[in-house]
């Protein structure tokens, strides 16, 4: 049977194979998003996450559950087939925290701090069983491998090098679940909730235990966006009361969105170069100042020096990459 087929029939015995279907934009990853509308329903979200393109639901499913268990919002799931990668969704409308931030300044702030309390009562809850690790090695290691797309193996092996130094500096005695993904384009505002529910979470699928610094370096110096110069201060300061970890906040912060920010820098030319998404090298720029922020902290200065042999993403730089973007397959 093919995919399209195996999807009608899925939508079909979940009771919407009558529903108009319109495509969302999708992620970085594999999966394929749409929307569904029905006369007799609320709109909903289909996922289409194929195993054939190594997708597994599995993560998703699991950790949707515990968000839920947290008291936090995930999309309820209204139907799933675990072997052929599809699940049918809660749709939280498009209220991106992103788009929200732009078009109502006076609600960054306030939904900002809501995202440091959903984090805080993340992490307040034990993390569920059999979810893997994001320790110094497993972060040298994603980015050791990602790194070479965007520089010489050498220096991306010098980076790491002195990149898990640092990491292993900090206080990692009391690791909570970090969603590895969390930033303005995965959180959804829904004003007509109360609460936490407010802030509607997205794409966690590969959520690990980690440092509990993590994801507030993700959500603050997101790779897409900067913060109110007003706002970002506030945040951090914020945190900075309530960290409890014996490391320093503000060089633990930096050298975790440092790590993010060198892998990410490297990941957005690895889907240009290698799966034909150029979309993301438009981004380089602000990831780029967004490293070099990072790497001012004094404690960060041996790393300091190494990344000067990186290349900028010049407007040439990206024009090349572009010229060498991937050709993907159309079916």
């Amino acid at each position: 049977m093919s995919r399209s087929a195996d999807i009608h029939a899925f939508l079909e015995a979940a009771g919407w194979g009558m529903a108009q279907r319109a495509p969302l934009a999708g992620d970085a990853g594999n999966r394929k998003y749409e929307r569904l509308s029905h006369p007799q329903k609320d709109p909903a979200i289909l996922m289409d996450a194929d195993p054939a393109s190594g997708e597994d639901i599995r993560p998703f499913l699991n950790i949707a559950a515990h968000l839920k268990s947290c008291g936090l919002s995930s999309p309820e799931v209204y139907d799933a087939n675990r072997d052929l990668g599809l699940v049918l969704l809660e749709d939280f409308g498009d209220q991106l925290l992103f788009d929200v931030a732009i078009a109502s300044p006076e609600l960054e702030c306030p939904l900002y701090k809501m995202c440091l309390e959903a984090l805080e009562r993340l992490h307040q809850t034990p993390p569920p069983p059999n979810v893997g690790s994001y320790f110094p090695q497993d972060m040298a290691r994603a980015t050791e491998i990602t790194l070479p797309w965007y520089c010489s193996p050498d220096l991306a092996a010098a980076i790491t090098a002195e990149l898990i130094n640092q990491l292993n500096s900090l206080d990692w005695t009391h690791p909570v679940l970090v969603l590895r993904d969390f930033h303005a384009q995965n959180i959804v505002y829904r004003p007509e909730q109360s609460g936490l529910a407010q802030i509607g979470l997205l794409d966690f699928q590969d959520a690990q235990l980690g440092h509990p610094l993590y994801d507030a370096a993700s959500l603050i110096h997101d790779a897409r966006r900067s913060l109110h110069p007003d706002v970002e201060p506030w945040l951090k300061d914020a945190l900075a009361q309530t960290y409890a970890g014996s490391d320093n906040f503000h060089h633990a912060l930096s050298t975790l969105s440092a790590q993010r920010n060198l892998r990410v820098l490297a990941l957005f030319a690895r889907l240009c170069l290698r799966d034909g998404k150029p979309g993301y090298i438009k981004l380089m720029p602000h990831v780029w100042n967004n490293l070099w922020r990072d790497l001012s902290h004094p404690h960060l200065s041996n790393l300091f020096r190494i990344c000067q042999s990186l290349p900028k993403p010049t407007p040439k730089r990206q024009s090349e990459l572009r010229a060498k973007c991937a050709s993907r397959p159309t079916s």
